[in-house]
C-alpha cells in the first residue's frame, strides 16, 4: 500500500538544527517530494536550513518549501513527518501531529524519549491510530552490516564488542545496541553487568552522557559489550565474532577487515564504501517510506529492544550521579 500523497508528496520536518537540516537536504533532493513544511521556532535554525539547501546542487524547481515558526501553521495530511527535535517533549509533539494534522508516517530521531514508559505509551498510541514510525538508528542499514549478517550462521551466537572514546553510552550506545538486536534478532537484551565512570559528561546539546562499560546477553548465548573511555574521543571500533566468522570495522575511518574458518582465519581487508551521512541515508529511507511504507530502519516498536537496555540500565547511574531520583533520563 502506498502512503497517501506518495506521488507529489508533502513532508513535514519538525526541528531544523544540525540533524534536522541534514534531513532537509535529503528530502529536498527527492523528485517525488513537492511540498516541504519546515517548523522550528528558532530563527537561527531556519537560517541553517536555508544555508544547507544552498549547499546542494539545484533540486526539483517545483518543490515548495515553507519556513514556519509554529506547528499551527503547518499544512495537514502530508505523506511523512520527520521529527528531529530534542527528546524532551517529543512524544507529545508526535501525538499532536497525528491528531491535529493527520500524519500517519513518522521518522523519529533517537533517543526517542527520556523514559521507557513514554516510548511504550507512544507505541500503543500510534498502533491504535494505524500510524507507522521508524527510528533513525541507521547503522543496521549500512550495506556493510547487511552483508555481514548474510554471512553469519542463523543459529550461531555472536560476540559483539564496541569500544571508543566518544563519551556516548547513551547517544552512541543506542545505535550499537540496535545493531546487536539486528544481528541477533533478539526481542530482549538482558543486562549482564556495568561499570560506569563516576562522572557526567556535558553534551553539545546541553544534556548529559556517560562513559564506562555496559554489557548484555540474549537467550541464544550472544554477548554484547559497549565501552566508551572518558579521556579521549577516538572513533568506535566494532568487533563481531562467531564460531565461523569475525570482522572488525571503524565506520569513521572507513576501514574494515574480516576472516573466517574457511580461510583458516587469515585476515583480509574489506572495502568500506558505504554512504553513511544523514543527508544521504535519509534520502533512501524517506523514498522507501513514501513508495512502500517500509524502510531499513527499525520500527519504533523494534527500537524498544535497544531503548530498554540503554535507558533501563543507565537511568540509575544518572540518578546516582545527579543525587536525585529521576523519572526522566537527561539525554537527547
Amino acid at each position: 500500500m502506498k502512503p497517501k500523497g506518495s506521488e507529489g508528496a508533502r513532508v513535514l520536518l519538525i526541528g531544523c538544527g544540525e540533524l534536522g537540516s541534514r534531513h532537509l537536504q535529503a528530502i529536498a533532493s527527492l523528485p517525488q517530494v513537492t511540498d516541504i513544511d519546515v517548523v522550528d521556532p528558532r530563527p537561527e535554525a531556519l537560517a541553517l536550513g536555508r544555508k544547507r539547501l544552498g549547499e546542494l546542487a539545484p533540486g526539483n524547481p517545483s518543490t515548495s518549501i515553507r519556513w514556519l515558526s509554529s506547528l499551527a501553521e503547518a499544512t495537514p495530511a502530508g505523506a511523512l513527518c520527520i521529527v528531529a527535535t530534542q527528546a524532551e517533549g517529543r512524544c507529545e509533539l508526535i501525538r499532536q501531529v497525528a491528531q491535529t494534522l493527520g500524519y500517519t508516517n513518522f521518522l523519529l530521531e533517537k533517543i526517542v524519549a527520556q523514559s521507557l514508559r513514554a516510548i511504550e505509551e507512544l507505541v500503543d498510541f500510534l498502533s491504535t491510530r494505524r500510524c507507522a514510525a521508524w527510528v533513525n538508528c541507521q547503522t543496521r542499514a549500512y550495506p556493510f552490516h547487511q552483508r555481514v549478517k548474510q554471512r553469519l550462521e542463523a543459529s550461531s551466537p555472536i560476540m559483539m564488542t564496541v569500544t571508543g572514546g566518544n563519551l556516548g553510552l547513551v547517544t552512541n550506545g543506542i545505535h550499537n545496541a540496535d545493531l546487536f538486536a539486528f544481528y541477533t534478532g533478539a526481542t530482549c537484551i538482558e543486562p549482564a553487568g556495568a561499570s560506569i565512570d563516576p562522572v557526567l559528561h556535558r553534551t553539545k546539546r546541553g544534556q548529559y552522557d556517560l562513559s564506562g562499560t555496559l554489557q548484555g546477553r540474549t537467550e541464544d548465548g550472544s554477548r554484547f559489550t559497549l565501552a566508551y573511555a572518558a579521556d579521549h574521543a577516538l572513533s568506535e571500533q566494532i568487533t563481531i565474532v562467531t564460531r565461523s566468522y569475525r570482522c572488525v570495522v571503524d565506520h569513521i575511518q572507513r576501514w574494515a577487515v574480516e576472516s573466517d574458518a574457511a580461510s583458516r582465519w587469515s585476515w583480509r581487508s574489506v572495502p568500506f564504501e558505504d554512504q553513511i551521512m544523514v543527508s544521504q541515508m535519509t534520502q533512501r529511507f524517506a523514498a522507501d517510506i513514501l513508495a512502500q511504507r517500509r524502510c531499513a530502519l527499525p520500527t519504533l516498536e523494534e527500537s524498544l529492544v535497544a531503548h530498554r537496555l540503554i535507558l533501563g540500565e543507565l537511568q540509575p547511574h544518572f540518578s546516582r550521579l545527579l543525587e536525585r531520583d529521576l523519572e526522566l533520563v537527561p539525554v537527547t
